[in-house]
C-alpha cells in the first residue's frame, strides 16, 4: 500500500476514499462498499460512473476474499483513491507464485482485447459449465476488465519460495464514455 500511496497520492487533489489491510470477509466487504457509496466524491458522479466503480470494487474485493492464501489472509489490502482522472483501486494479497504468474499473464491478454472481444470472451465463460463454486474461471477478472479503464496493472513480489504478493491497479475514469457499457 505504501507504493500505491507514493505513486498516486502525490497529486494534492487525490484523496483516499477507502483503505483496508487484513483479512477480507463478507461483512468487511459490505462495510467498505457502503462507505465508498456514501463518500462525498461518489455522490457527485453520474450514476453510470458510480455503478462502474462499485461493481469493480465488489468484484475485486470478492476476488481477494476467495483467493487469499489461508495462513496469509491478513496479508491482503485494498485502497480506493479519487483523483483528477477518476478512481484508482489498488488491491493485493498473498497467492502461490504459479497463480501470480498465471493471473499476470491473463491481465496482459485482457489488456490487448478490445471491448467487443472482452464481451464475447465474457459470454463464452458464462456459458462454460466447468466453472467451480470458488471461481477460478477468470470471470471476475474479465468482468473487471470490461468495467475498468485499461491497462490493468499487475505486479508480483516474492514473499518466499512458495508465496508471492500479487497486486492489481484498476482505474475507472470519471467520464461516462470510457469502458464498454455492460449489457
Amino acid at each position: 500500500m505504501e507504493e500505491v500511496r507514493e505513486m498516486h497520492l502525490t497529486d494534492p487533489a487525490a484523496s483516499v476514499l477507502m483503505e483496508h489491510c487484513g483479512a477480507m470477509d463478507h461483512d468487511t466487504m459490505t462495510d467498505l462498499v457502503l462507505a465508498v457509496e456514501r463518500s462525498g466524491p461518489m455522490s457527485g458522479e453520474p450514476a453510470a460512473v458510480r455503478k462502474r466503480v462499485v461493481n469493480v470494487l465488489i468484484e475485486a474485493l470478492d476476488n481477494m476474499q476467495r483467493h487469499a492464501l489461508g495462513l496469509l489472509r491478513d496479508a491482503s489490502c485494498a485502497m480506493l483513491v479519487h483523483d483528477t482522472k477518476g478512481y484508482l483501486l489498488a488491491t493485493g494479497n498473498a497467492v502461490p507464485p504459479a497463480t501470480a504468474t498465471l493471473l499476470t499473464h491473463r491481465v496482459g491478454i485482457l489488456n490487448q482485447m478490445d471491448p467487443q472481444d472482452l464481451r464475447e470472451h465474457f459470454l463464452k465463460l458464462l456459458a462454460n459449465n466447468e466453472r467451480t463454486a470458488n471461481g477460478g474461471s477468470g470471470l471476475g477478472l474479465l468482468a473487471i476488465a470490461r468495467r475498468s479503464t485499461r491497462p490493468i496493472v499487475a505486479r508480483t513480489s516474492s514473499l518466499g519460495p512458495y508465496t508471492a504478493f500479487l497486486s492489481f491497479e484498476w482505474r475507472v475514469d470519471g467520464d461516462v464514455g470510457s469502458p464498454e457499457p455492460m449489457a
